[in-house]
């Protein structure tokens, strides 16, 4: 037995177009009234203005404001919480079609139904909220047919355009019936009428509602007046098996629903379309006549506004076309009148910009001579200093005694003089050169102070050395400052390590020591108070600032003290050379290694 209901269970919900489709959210107003609230789900496809998507995404329409209004009207007579889950259907036949088949009891659609006996058999239909009157409109280019004979005798020439399994395409096949005609599909009212007014012998069934919005949307077609439909009425469907009908036709049969749409009415096509709507044309010639003036007076306002706005919108084209062709006839006599003034200059000119042309380029050459020649003057002024220096180390040996580390010193100053020699003319050097000359000066001052530190120099394996050019004697002054201002100041063992890198786009120099940092060392500088064993620090910042105006962004240095357990174990410096601007081919001038 618990197997057999296991098996009922498990079919039911499996098979039953509410869960295959997706919905549990469709209670019945029994399962309501037991709980004190529930959700029903109200299927929709956008159809303006009475259900559809704002620029937010958000719904609004007629019909949306007047299903949310049913829920108010839910809560203020019973007291119970309503809510609906909106979901769009994706077309007018597919809300239809879930509605007919669902056996959940509360779900709900909405757009723009019309009330047909045939429909009856398959769903339920809310009271109407507003009449269904279809009107017959045809294209500006037939004429106005005053009888329905005289449209029946040119039937056979038209083409009609409607909407699939709608009372419009019921009503196009009635008159098909009677005369045979092409009769095209589209997927919704207002593609129908743009085809209408773009064929010149296309025509077919509307709504009126959405004729007087196609109005107002600038769509223009013609209304005749003869043929009219009338069904009765526009109204929300729901399942057959539903219980909502007596609390359904409670809220759209009272006077609140009445109030409520033709306020919704008003808002969304205005107050007089509105009342027209609502009243209705009317099938007979009786009923007919006063609406037909009063609907023809507000088409004429309309069609006069839509007039009105493309006579303006001609008037200011025409407006600034005339602006255009004044302009047009001001510049042709302003050209004519210095056409001969410019006959006579064309020459002057032409000579004139050769001329400034020929000075900006000497202006230019200048320019980079005269940055070659201050980068050389203070390249001149640092090479004295690295004479004066090591002169001061070879007399400091000799007079202490020690001949054999003056002669190793020697040796290391001829060849460290004989690259400062090579260097002098030239304003870059190869990656190894440089290195090479590091390695001597380094290789003095250790000799120098034997014992007080060490270094090291380590170059990439992807570094081109022979490749990479960059300014001479740049390295040397971080590498001193690192030496006389970090370690010599410092109680410990020095060490300097100098490490060359390349990235995809830079050349990278890093010197780090593990002396006192920057900030002990210039409050020793400043006690000291006398010259500096560095002085040519301003002249190294001069000679990047010099070379990143010629290059902007060709060399940058970057300075930073290393800590260790948050206490400062030495400085940093980073040195990065553009490769842009950083691989050249050598200059004329050939170093010789040492």
């Amino acid at each position: 037995m618990m197997r057999l209901l296991r098996t009922i269970i498990i079919l039911l919900f499996t098979c039953s177009p509410v869960f295959a489709d997706g919905i549990n959210e469709a209670d019945s107003w029994a399962q309501v009234q037991k709980a004190g609230k529930g959700t029903i789900t109200a299927y929709w496809y956008d159809i303006d203005p009475f259900i559809y998507a704002g620029s937010k995404g958000q719904l609004q329409g007629v019909e949306f404001e007047l299903m949310e209004s049913f829920v108010q009207y839910v809560k203020q007579k019973y007291n119970y919480d309503l809510r609906i889950k909106w979901e769009n259907a994706g077309s007018f036949e597919s809300i239809y079609r879930k509605v007919k088949d669902h056996t959940a009891p509360g779900v709900f659609g909405w757009s723009f139904f019309s009330i047909t006996p045939e429909r009856r058999h398959e769903v339920n239909f809310t009271p109407p909220y507003m009449p269904d009157l279809n009107i017959l409109v045809t294209s500006n280019e037939l004429p106005l047919y005053t009888t329905p004979q005289l449209f029946f005798d040119h039937l056979q020439m038209l083409q009609g355009y409607t909407m699939a399994h709608t009372t419009m395409e019921d009503d196009l096949k009635k008159l098909q019936a009677r005369r045979n005609f092409t009769i095209y599909s589209e997927y919704d009212d207002y593609e129908v009428l743009r085809k209408i007014a773009g064929r010149q012998n296309g025509f077919g069934y509307i709504p009126l509602t959405i004729y007087v919005v196609a109005l107002q949307k600038g769509i223009k077609v013609k209304r005749q007046h003869i043929l009219v439909t009338e069904r009765p009425g526009f109204a929300g469907i729901f399942s057959k098996n539903s219980d909502w009908g007596p609390v359904v036709n409670e809220y759209f049969q009272s006077f609140a629903c009445k109030r409520k749409t033709d306020s919704l009415l008003a808002k969304y096509l205005g107050s007089e379309i509105g009342r027209i709507i609502m009243d209705g044309p009317g099938t007979n010639e009786t009923a007919q006549q006063s609406a037909d003036i009063e609907l023809l007076t507000k088409e004429r306002e309309l069609v006069s506004q839509r007039l009105i706005e493309t006579a303006l919108q001609v008037e200011h084209q025409k407006m600034m076309r005339n602006i255009s062709i004044g302009g047009a006839l001001v510049i042709v006599i302003i050209t004519i009148l210095l056409y001969n003034r410019y006959r006579t200059k064309k020459r002057l000119n032409d000579q004139l910009i050769q001329r400034n042309s020929i000075i900006t380029r000497q202006h230019e050459e200048i320019a980079l001579m005269n940055r070659k020649l201050q980068m050389k003057v203070l390249q001149a002024q640092m090479n004295p200093h690295f004479i004066f220096n090591s002169l001061n180390h070879m007399q400091y040996y000799i007079n202490q005694g020690d001949k054999s580390i003056a002669l190793k010193y020697v040796a290391r100053f001829s060849r460290f003089m004989r690259l400062i020699i090579q260097q002098a003319n030239v304003t870059t050097v190869s990656v190894a050169e440089e290195v090479l000359m590091l390695e001597q000066y380094l290789g003095m001052e250790h000799i120098r102070f034997t014992g007080k530190f060490s270094y090291d120099l380590q170059v990439a394996e992807d570094v081109p050395v022979n490749e990479i050019r960059i300014p001479p004697l740049l390295l040397y002054h971080y590498v001193e400052n690192s030496l006389y201002h970090g370690i010599m100041n410092s109680n410990r063992h020095g060490e300097i390590h100098i490490q060359f890198s390349c990235t995809a786009t830079q050349l990278i120099c890093s010197i780090r020591d593990n002396g006192i940092g920057r900030t002990a060392a210039k409050l020793i500088m400043d006690q000291k108070a006398g010259v500096s064993p560095t002085p040519h620090s301003d002249l190294t910042t001069e000679r990047v600032h010099i070379m990143n105006e010629d290059v902007p962004g060709s060399i940058s240095v970057s300075k930073e003290d290393v800590l260790t357990n948050g206490e400062v174990d030495g400085t940093l410096v980073l040195i990065r050379f553009a490769l842009e601007h950083a691989i050249a081919k050598a200059p004329e001038e050939v170093l010789y290694s040492v």
